[in-house]
């Protein structure tokens, strides 16, 4: 078997001289009567240095005196200031511990040191037990030793391995247990200590006689209950399971037993128990590699002995815990604690902190969200002065709570909060949570501690999609029919999944796959997004008759950018095919009178079903004719649901035919379906008569088929039809019968001669009457048609009768006002007015008013009704009046509700809506309102005139005087406009209105900023002289946006060198180097140009492009120019030629073209003429000595200019 062991050799321990201290978590030396709270009794611990004393009462835990009668040398009770902590005496079966139950920081290492005493066994050759020292995660609460025995109070422990006995857990969330040996059992696995490990201790697990590690330190791993708690190190040198396992301590763990004389004194006793005493040393360093170093002074002159030197368990808490225990057994020893000192590894800042989450709560191996999250907040004071309002501050938890704002130097506390777990706690699998501590010294200071994280898998979330898919309808049986697929997707996992998509992955569909659409794309935890897809049925579908099935999935990416699909799911809809084929036969004519007469049969073949049909064709069943019938020829094949073909056929009859009385013909049609099976149709039959026979028939129609107001027209038609073989004179049609109350039709026929087969329309109007509409009853019509026949005999057809529904529609409505709608004194007149209106379209009789409501305290009105009868459509005005009182006035207004009612023309009552009128009894009320409003309301050009106008209206109740309209705001650059108003403006009655006006006249600048803005208020003077001013109104006039370039070209002349090659004056002096005049225009001089495109409209234009009459490649930086910016393109220079000089003057005209934002073409020139002189001319600069004449004079200076800057015409094309 194979272990990780410590080194066991024996050196010296480091001399921590040249190291810098650690800052003190804690320090007790228990030699006092009292002890740190901190620390907490269990067993027969107690205190030497308190009076004698009872232990505690169940549950309590304060150190407190030891027995008044103990066994063995123990120092005297009541000992204080030279006392001790005593886990034990010499008694047997004894057990004592002490916890500190308060988490010290371990992010810096830790180092304790404290003195043991072992001695005085009352079984001198087997002493026993010994005494450990134990550091447990500081997250969990450190509320009991461990077992005793064997296990030191740190390791579980089976009694005697006995299954019958409880198994007794070890110390809660155990780190790091180090045992100090006497009788050597903590090094063995017996009694079940290392439960679960898979390293175990030399001794193996079976109970050994002696004891398999006396005068050991044995180190025991972390634990939690009956597990763990495994064997790490000890300090022996022989780590196989081989025994002996010797120890390499130097010394031993058990002192010699002191001899105390009677009445020994406690601080006599400390002198006798020096010799006895050992000191030990745990360190454990920070992580990373963090590592275990014990020292032991077994207080020989040899100082302190570095015994064991270990990797540490990790990960290391962030905080510890802490205790000490002894016990004896069969076997005795006393053991003595004192000067426990704990300190960091290295010196902690300040104010320290660590976050950690609390082992004093059960959390699943998944966290579900909405879980609650325990963390504890261990805060330390390293520091020499107090702390004052100390606060924790958490990236998570809002309110973490302390046991105290203040901190003491040394001190440390732990605060406390929770936090909720969230889906994006989930999301993330894992809770990071920083905090950090502040507050402030004693002076104010700001002192702050490092950042303290704390990190907790929240398990690993599942990212798991499902699908439902569903069709609707299930089954389909045309071509045309829309499928609406609902995909039902739903997140069956724990964590939130993005970029959700669902797709169909199988479609057997003939036509264009269904697009699949989501709402969102994202989908938290048991959540459900229902995507949508459509398919149009396509023929092919109907025509294939299979079912039309779709499988999709649905997919996204989990939080971790996984990828996550659905398993499949399958909609299919039942596709139910349906051949059908129907035939209808017609022969034409239908009558036939002699032989030789042709007959056309016709075979209207019709699709009814919804497949398509192929190869129809016509069979005939059974013909009566005598003669021969054609080949029948069908037009259109295939056909399509829905589609019909018409076959034909042609007979001649035959005198037998005629001698038979009738021609009969019955067919049927087939076609292939699209499987290859035959449909077959009906069978249909086609007679023609071959009789003579004189008749008429009648059709009567009238449209419209109701009606519902007087005044509509009614058209009759009358089809009439010769219904016999032979022709028929003097066909009329006329009414024998009619309803309508108003002029009877007036019947006109366009054709009075019918031949055989024949039909006239002949037609009739009739206009509705009032009469007809108040009788409510329908208007019906019977006529028939007559006619002569070939022997003049009377042909009369049966009647025919045409109905029209009469719809007759009852409504009153009723308006009610009221003049004036305001008044201000008892005494004053009100006019109500009520407008009764017959909405319906019968005649209402009986008009009158009732009143429904009314709040005025005076007389109620009584209303009157000039007219008491209304047609359809009519309305009269009926009219009351009331005076009003004071208690109207103090009510503050007067409402009054009315309604109407009218007899129909059956004697029933037709009630209006309830119509209600309130006037207002407010007091005297002095307002003005403005409504500004400007002509045109946009321009395109400076010089444009602007209107104003200022309707101004009086909307209180009493006159107002000087009224007058005031600019309050104007946006123009011009002069701003006066408002000037009519001479009614001077008084005002209520209710009145006049318009005051002004102009202005645009500028440029107001072109530039786009629109022109102006702000205007009324005012006015009330009864009693004060100022009454009108809300504000505001006008906008935009600037219509129009294109406009400008071209500026000019030239000037660059002389090249002189014909013998020589450099020209370069001296300065208006010469070259061979003494020439250089100052004459000749031919390979060079014209440079320069070219300036400015936009100087109000909108942008782009695609610009510049050409000029030389054809020269002028290349610009933009083909776009804001409003009023420019740009510089480039012109290749001009070489000057004879022709040129001859002519006198070189014309360059640049063109640029390009359009604004709506696509309007804009184009702009710029013309530049160079003047050439072949004649001399002064040095640009030199003196002109010689005289000129006036007009030699001009000419200079006009070639002079034309040398420094040759002068441009510009010239501007506007295009709109």
């Amino acid at each position: 078997m194979l272990f990780s062991v410590g080194l066991a050799v024996v050196v010296p321990a480091p001399d921590p001289a040249g190291a810098q201290p650690g800052s003190t978590l804690v320090s007790e030396t228990f030699t006092g009567a009292t002890a740190d709270p901190r620390f907490e009794a269990f067993g027969s611990a107690c205190l030497t240095g308190a009076p004698p004393g009872a232990p505690p009462p169940a549950g309590e835990h304060t150190l407190g005196g030891c027995s008044a009668t103990p066994v063995g040398p123990v120092p005297p009770p009541g000992g204080a200031p030279f006392g001790y902590l005593q886990l034990t005496d010499a008694s047997f079966d004894q057990a004592g511990a002490v916890l500190f139950n308060q988490a010290i920081p371990a992010t810096q290492g830790l180092e304790v040191t404290f003195d043991q005493w072992q001695y005085g066994s009352t079984t001198p050759a087997t002493p026993a037990d010994g005494i450990s020292f134990f550091l447990v995660n500081g997250a969990g609460n450190l509320t009991a030793p461990g077992a005793f025995g064997g296990s030191l109070g740190y390791a579980q422990k089976l009694p005697d391995d006995n299954p019958a006995n409880p198994f007794l857990p070890g110390v809660n969330n155990g780190y790091l247990g180090i045992g100090l040996d006497v009788l050597g059992n903590y090094f063995g696995d017996w009694e079940h200590r290392g439960n679960g490990c898979q390293q175990r201790s030399p001794a193996g697990t079976i109970f050994r006689v002696p004891a398999p590690g006396p005068n050991m330190v044995t180190v025991r791993g972390p634990g939690n209950g009956t597990e763990g708690y495994c064997f790490l190190t000890a300090t022996t040198s022989n780590f196989s399971t081989t025994p002996p396992w010797p120890s390499t301590l130097p010394g031993q763990l058990q002192g010699p037993t002191p001899v105390f004389p009677p009445n020994v004194t406690p601080e006599q006793a400390q002198n006798l128990l020096e010799p006895t005493r050992r000191r030990v040393t745990v360190q454990i360093t920070p992580a990373p590699n963090p590592q275990v170093t014990v020292s032991i002074d077994f207080n020989d002159g040899r100082g302190s002995q570095q015994v064991l030197q270990f990797a540490a368990p990790e990960p290391v808490p962030a905080t510890y815990k802490f205790g000490f225990a002894g016990s004896t057994g069969a076997f005795t020893d006393v053991h003595l604690i004192r000067n426990v000192t704990v300190t960091s590894a290295v010196p902690l800042p300040q104010l320290n902190l660590v976050k950690q989450v609390s082992l004093n709560q059960t959390l699943p191996p998944v966290i579900p969200v909405g879980t609650p999250v325990n963390y504890d907040f261990v805060v330390t004071n390293s520091g020499n002065v107090p702390i004052n309002n100390l606060v924790v501050n958490d990236s998570h938890i809002t309110n973490v709570s302390c046991p105290t704002t203040t901190l003491a130097p040394g001190q440390t506390i732990t605060c406390t909060g929770t936090h909720i777990v969230t889906q994006a706690d989930i999301d993330a699998g894992v809770i990071v949570d920083t905090a950090i501590a502040t507050g402030t010294g004693p002076g104010g200071e700001q002192v702050n501690s490092p950042e303290s994280e704390a990190s907790l898998p929240v398990g690993n979330g599942t990212a798991e999609l499902s699908l439902e898919k569903m069709a609707e309808p299930s089954t389909v049986t045309n071509a045309g029919q829309e499928i609406t697929y609902r995909y039902v997707v739903t997140n069956t996992g724990t964590v939130t999944i993005n970029n959700l998509r669902a797709a169909d992955t199988a479609f057997s569909g003939r036509g264009t796959p269904p697009v699949v659409t989501c709402p969102s794309n994202t989908i938290a935890p048991s959540n459900q997004v229902v995507c949508t897809g459509t398919y149009t049925v396509t023929q092919a579908d109907i025509d294939a008759g299979v079912n039309i099935t779709n499988t999709a999935t649905a997919t996204g990416t989990g939080p971790n950018n996984q990828q996550v699909t659905s398993p499949p799911a399958d909609a299919s809809v039942a596709v139910v095919p349906a051949a059908s084929l129907a035939l209808v036969k017609s022969a034409s004519p239908t009558e036939v009178t002699a032989a030789g007469q042709t007959v056309t049969y016709h075979f209207l073949v019709t699709n009814t079903g919804n497949v398509t049909l192929n190869n129809v064709q016509i069979h005939e069943v059974e013909f009566s004719g005598t003669g021969q019938l054609s080949a029948i020829d069908c037009a259109a094949t295939p056909l399509a649901p829905g589609e019909s073909t018409t076959c034909q056929a042609t007979y001649e009859v035959t005198q037998a035919d005629i001698n038979a009385g009738t021609i009969t013909d019955t067919a049927n049609a087939t076609a292939t379906a699209p499987g290859g099976g035959t449909v077959t149709s009906n069978n249909s039959s086609a007679t023609v008569n071959t009789t003579a026979t004189t008749s008429l028939s009648l059709t009567k129609f009238a449209e419209p088929s109701s009606v519902s107001s007087a005044g509509e027209q009614i058209s009759y038609r009358y089809v009439v039809t010769n219904t016999g073989t032979t022709t028929i004179t003097n066909v009329n049609a006329a009414d024998t019968a009619f309803s309508g109350r108003g002029t009877p039709p007036v019947v006109t026929c366009p054709v009075n001669t019918l031949a055989a087969g024949e039909q006239t329309i002949c037609t009739a109007t009739y206009t509705v009457v009032q009469a007809d509409i108040d009788a409510g009853a329908n208007i019906t019509n019977t006529a028939t048609a007559t006619g002569t026949g070939p022997n003049q005999e009377q042909v009369t057809s049966p009647p025919s009768e045409a109905t029209v529904h009469v719809v007759t529609a009852e409504s009153l409505t009723l308006v009610k006002s009221a003049e004036p709608t305001e008044v201000t004194a008892a005494g004053q007149t009100i006019t109500y007015s009520f407008l009764a209106t017959n909405n319906g379209t019968v005649t209402l009789n009986n008009l009158r008013i009732h009143e429904v409501e009314f709040s005025g305290t005076g007389q109620p009105p009584a209303i009157t009704c000039e007219v008491t009868t209304l047609g359809p459509g009519q309305s009269t005005t009926c009219q009351a009046t009331y005076t009003v009182t004071q208690a109207d006035i103090d009510a503050g207004k007067i409402t009054d509700t009315a309604n109407a009612t009218a007899t129909n023309p059956g004697g029933g009552t037709v009630t209006s809506n309830n119509s209600s009128a309130t006037v207002r009894t407010a007091a005297v009320r002095a307002e003005l309102t403005l409504v500004k409003s400007a002509k045109p309301q946009t321009v395109k050009k400076a010089g444009q005139k602007i209107k104003y106008s200022f309707t101004v209206t009086n909307t209180g109740t009493v006159p107002l005087t000087n009224v007058t309209v005031n600019e309050t705001e104007f946006s123009g650059t011009g002069p701003r406009p006066e408002p000037v108003c009519p001479p009614e403006a001077a008084s005002l009655a209520p209710g009145a209105s006049v318009i005051c006006t002004a102009t202005y006249t645009v500028t440029k600048e107001d072109i530039k900023a786009g629109k022109i803005t102006d702000t205007a208020v009324a005012t006015g003077t009330g009864p009693n002289g004060e100022q009454v001013t009108s809300p504000p109104s505001t006008v906008t006039v935009t600037v219509q946006a129009a294109g406009r370039l400008e071209v500026v070209k000019t030239g000037r002349v660059v002389s090249a060198e002189d014909h013998d090659g020589k450099d020209r004056d370069d001296k300065g002096d208006g010469k070259d180097r061979d003494g020439k005049d250089h100052n004459r225009v000749r031919p390979g001089d060079q014209i440079e140009w320069t070219l300036t495109v400015t936009n100087v409209g109000t909108t942008t234009i782009r695609d610009i492009t510049v050409t000029d009459s030389l054809e020269n490649a002028i290349t610009c930086p933009k083909t776009e120019l804001a409003p009023g910016e420019s740009m510089t393109c480039t012109v290749p220079p001009h070489t000057i030629t004879e022709e040129d000089i001859k002519a006198g003057q070189v014309t360059n005209i640049a063109t640029a073209s390009g359009v604004t934002d709506t696509g309007v073409p804009v184009t702009a020139e710029g013309r530049a003429t160079v003047k050439l002189e072949s004649g001399e001319l002064p040095v640009t600069g030199s003196n002109l000595t010689t005289p000129l004449t006036v007009g030699a004079v001009v000419t200079a200076l006009g070639v002079l200019l034309v040398l420094a800057s040759v002068r441009s015409v510009r010239r501007r094309v506007r295009r709109s």
